[in-house]
Formats: C-alpha cells, sequence, structure tokens
C-alpha cells in the first residue's frame, strides 16, 4: 500500500526533465547502457540454454559484456545479490526457504543456495534474505546506484522473468521510488511491457562498464519500484543485513 501511493505521487509530480535519442541513434556515451546495442536490432535474450538444475550457457550477443550472473532466475520469485550471502527481493513475491537460490558463473556452472532468515524492510517493496553460505567472487555482487548516477532521461538496463534484458529510460524518482518509460525512437524490440511475474527481477544502470543497482520491480508497463539509491533504502538494506548477522 505504501508502495502504491509514492508511485501515484509520483505520477502527479510535474517538472521531470526528459532526454530523447537523436532520431536513428543507438547511444551517446559508452557508459549509458545503449550504445552496446547492436546495429540490427536485437533481442537481449541471456541464455543459449538455461537449466534450473544444472549448467547453463550465456548467449553470445549484446548482453555478453553485463556480468548477470548475480541475478538467481531458477524460481519466479527473482533474488539479486547485493553482498556474497545476501539477496534482495520484492517484498511481496518473497521466495521460501525450501526452494533453491541458484546463480551461474561466466562459465555457465551452477551455485546452489538457500535462504536462511529473511527481513521485510519497512521502506520499499523490498525483502533482505540472508543465504545459507557467501557465494564465490564468480557471481557478482550488485553494488548500489547512486544518486548522482540516477539522473533522469538515463538509460536503465531492465531485467524479467523470460531471462531477457531491455533498455528502458530513467523518467523519474519520488522519494523511495524510481520510475521508467520507454525511449521514443528506439527499436521496439528493447521495450518490455512488465506483468505479472516480472516482480523483483532488477534493473541496473550502467557506470564505466560495471552493473549498479537502481530498483527491483514493483509495477507493471515500463516499470516502478524501490530506488537503491535513496539514503533511506540503503541504510535499511544495511540494518537488515547487520541484523541477521555479518
Amino acid at each position: 500500500m505504501k508502495t502504491a501511493i509514492l508511485l501515484a505521487v509520483c505520477l502527479l509530480v510535474n517538472g521531470c526533465a526528459v532526454s530523447r535519442l537523436r532520431s536513428g541513434a543507438t547511444g551517446s556515451t559508452a557508459s549509458d547502457g545503449v550504445d552496446l546495442l547492436p546495429e540490427m536490432p536485437e533481442k537481449g535474450v541471456l541464455f543459449q540454454y538455461y537449466q534450473p538444475k544444472g549448467n547453463s550457457k550465456w548467449r553470445n550477443n549484446w548482453t555478453r559484456s553485463l556480468d548477470l550472473t548475480g541475478v538467481s532466475w531458477n524460481d519466479p520469485r527473482t533474488a539479486t545479490l547485493v553482498a556474497p550471502s545476501y539477496v534482495v527481493m520484492a517484498a511481496h513475491f518473497v521466495r521460501p526457504p525450501n526452494v533453491p537460490v541458484t546463480f551461474h558463473d561466466r562459465k555457465g556452472n551452477q551455485h546452489e543456495r538457500f535462504i536462511g532468515s529473511v527481513r521485510i524492510l519497512n521502506v520499499g517493496d523490498i525483502a533482505v534474505a540472508k543465504l545459507n553460505r557467501p557465494l564465490p567472487p564468480e557471481i557478482k555482487c550488485y553494488r548500489f546506484a547512486s544518486t548522482s548516477e540516477a539522473t533522469v532521461g538515463r538509460p536503465v538496463i531492465v531485467s524479467d522473468q523470460t531471462n531477457t534484458l531491455s533498455v528502458h529510460r530513467l523518467a523519474g524518482i519520488c522519494g523511495a521510488v524510481v520510475r521508467f518509460d520507454y525511449f521514443p525512437g528506439l527499436d521496439p524490440i528493447y521495450q518490455r511491457n512488465l506483468i505479472v511475474g516480472d516482480s523483483g527481477n532488477p534493473s541496473f544502470l550502467l557506470v564505466n562498464g560495471d552493473l549498479h543497482l537502481l530498483e527491483t520491480h514493483s509495477t507493471g508497463g515500463p516499470g516502478a519500484g524501490p530506488f537503491y539509491g535513496g539514503p533511506a533504502v540503503q541504510a535499511a538494506v544495511r540494518a537488515a543485513m547487520i541484523d541477521m548477522g555479518n
């Protein structure tokens, strides 16, 4: 309910800046997440084949340069690694302790863990969970985006339940909530209409080639959810981790 109210307020805020791509352009700077798109539009499917209970093979396409090893897709209740033993999820879509949390490293090797304890935060649609064992360095831990990086109009790398990446645009931030829209002029193949089941999938800013966690989906359409660059959200996540024990 709190998240829904914040989203409604955001939609009423005036004066949000809007940036547009040049007609036919595929990007502007090396860090913005658009110029990595190929000249010929190509859907951002991450895996050549994916096995929830086995090794998988990453696809050799434009997504290959992005490290998505820290996202667990073996269950619809997606979990994203923010520390070797900790993941974040949508609070309304939490993975239960009896369901594995599986990651795949860059070679496609499977790494399986289970959820121990969970904390539901009092800010945003966020659950923080501690895993039964830390993950090795081969699995990416995502740092949080910063408020200085999260500029309106910036491209956002958006993931979904189909293990596919899209490129949306940061439309606005309202307190602890960030929302997206679509880039005008960008091929529709890079747009995802988020639906039921996409909740908890992460979105990122690409900063000097590194993915910084911006949001985990709470709503449909272009997407909206808790802003991990916000000081209140970051403090709440870290407090939950301390409470569960480092």
